[in-house]
């Protein structure tokens, strides 16, 4: 089997997990501001897994990879929420959202990790113009993410007159 359609149906399956986790969590999450992140990032994952299905099929059907405007993709727009996300939110919100919001930070450090590892290994330069594109998307969701994390905890820190300092 072909090394990049091995990489884009394990990338598939990453998309897929994703989606489910902000499916499942969006209605676990007591922040308003993170269901709707979770919402949109779970449609932004469907998007992701039809995008490389698409190429699954190209590759499988022409031997190469479709042509695709990556400026284009909703990546570029991200999670728009950053910082501001976890604004004026009750301790009770944080304490029970911030273990979520870990987990979806590890996982999306994951899939940053492992697209900028597939697009070393492969030598095709339209997969590697893909999977670093989706790294790069990656990281905007897990950086995204650590700066709520910091924010929580420094909300429940604050909140509870404690420094680790």
């Amino acid at each position: 089997m072909n090394t990049n359609i091995e990489i884009l149906k394990y990338a598939m399956n990453m998309e897929k997990r994703a989606q489910e986790f902000y499916s499942l969590y969006r209605d676990k999450v007591s922040n308003p501001t993170i269901k709707a992140l979770f919402e949109e990032l779970s449609e932004m994952e469907i998007g992701h897994y039809e995008m490389l299905k698409k190429q699954v099929e190209s590759l499988e059907q022409t031997g190469d990879l479709a042509e695709i405007d990556l400026e284009a993709e909703e990546g570029n727009s991200i999670i728009k929420t950053g910082s501001k996300a976890l604004e004026g939110v009750s301790l009770e919100y944080d304490m029970a959202d911030l273990p979520i919001l870990r987990m979806a930070y590890s996982m999306e450090d994951d899939f940053a990790k492992y697209y900028k590892a597939a697009a070393e290994k492969t030598e095709d330069e339209k997969a590697k113009k893909l999977l670093k594109a989706l790294s790069n998307w990656e990281i905007k969701h897990r950086d995204s993410f650590a700066e709520q994390v910091k924010n929580a905890q420094m909300n429940i820190w604050f909140d509870n007159s404690f420094s680790p300092f």
